[in-house]
């Protein structure tokens, strides 16, 4: 449950999210790098120190002990900062391998005289790169988590927060068997990026278990969005406008990258539901990745995503993963079920 919107939040992320299944374990991180992407949006990497765990009091010796830091793509973190009273909600960005220390680099010499120490090197860098969690955080002075993390970033920077692991929205799709699957389409709404995003940097770092499929999937990426309120409309270039959408630039990298491998079919179509008329070269210069849209995702749009390659709609072939807004949630999970798709085979999650 993402709760980084711009909108007021009447219940708070604990209670909304009570029922919602979470790990038993709470971590400290500490706030490693903080990168503003667009007027509304910032970026957060929580770096993992090692065994670093604090686990509730339990007589059972096994479930007390420390556990590494460990999640399923789409998941969020309740967040707990020490001067903030309730916890935020947000969900995570990377991917479970961001999470895992990456091993060191290979020495130069292929033989050593001295000891690790010797060698000169911090813990960190004779593990290679230290592990962290991302978070993507909307701007949203009434969120009091939100409202904490957007300020001055020298007054943050370094701090230690305590995390915890929690949701249902995941990959891989709960109860279904993936031999069957053959589309994925992947929907989001404004920051129900978040968990998506995850979802698919996951399976583009993953192809190798999905070719053990013996069938590549068709992912179809649906991403609703509005260009942020002070995007430069000076400029003709697509680029500046489509530069400042979250993540898309990232979403680009993969596609680009999978298009050379043909390893999976991706396509990528973003609705931009606030378009003005100067900002219409957005939809003259579409770049090879993507197609750009000047308004919201329709029926037919759904349509097209369950559409095999033999020209036939196949919803139990399918599987959706849908993140946005509760009312637009709600809309294309209604639509979906009157094109066929099975509850067991859409996912939905909700961001306020």
């Amino acid at each position: 449950m993402t709760s980084s919107g711009g909108k007021k939040t009447s219940v708070p992320h604990l209670e909304r999210t009570a029922a919602e299944p979470r790990q038993n374990r709470l971590y400290n991180v500490h706030l490693s790098h903080i990168e503003q992407v667009n007027p509304s949006v910032r970026l957060f990497q929580l770096a993992i120190p090692p065994q670093n765990v604090e686990t509730p009091e339990s007589d059972d010796a096994e479930s007390s002990a420390p556990q590494p830091f460990s999640f399923l793509p789409g998941q969020w973190l309740d967040v707990h900062i020490p001067s903030v009273s309730r916890a935020g909600g947000f969900s995570i960005t990377s991917t479970p391998a961001d999470a895992q220390v990456l091993p060191a680099p290979e020495p130069a010499t292929e033989f050593s005289t001295g000891g690790e120490d010797e060698a000169g090197l911090s813990a960190i860098e004779s593990q290679g790169r230290p592990p962290y969690v991302e978070l993507a955080v909307q701007h949203a002075p009434e969120n009091p988590a939100s409202a904490w993390l957007w300020q001055p970033q020298s007054e943050i920077q370094g701090k230690q927060l305590t995390v915890r692991v929690g949701g249902s929205f995941v990959w891989p799709p709960s109860g279904l068997n993936l031999e069957g699957v053959r589309n994925v389409t992947l929907i989001a709404g404004g920051m129900g990026i978040n968990p998506i995003i995850s979802i698919l940097s996951h399976l583009n770092n993953n192809v190798d278990e999905i070719t053990a499929l013996q069938h590549p999937f068709n992912i179809h990426l649906l991403y609703s969005t509005k260009l942020p309120p002070s995007t430069d409309t000076s400029t003709a270039s697509s680029e500046s406008y489509l530069a400042q959408v979250l993540f898309l630039s990232r979403l680009r990298q993969i596609i680009r990258g999978q298009s050379q491998s043909r390893r999976l079919r991706i396509s990528l179509n973003l609705f931009l539901t606030n378009l003005s008329s100067d900002q219409s070269s957005l939809l003259q210069e579409n770049p090879a990745e993507l197609t750009v849209h000047s308004r919201r995702i329709s029926e037919s749009d759904l349509q097209k995503t369950l559409t095999g390659s033999d020209g036939k709609a196949n919803p139990n072939d399918t599987v959706y993963y849908v993140c946005g807004p509760p009312k637009m949630t709600d809309e294309l999970v209604n639509v979906l079920g009157g094109l066929g798709s099975t509850k067991e085979n859409v996912f939905f999650e909700k961001w306020w």
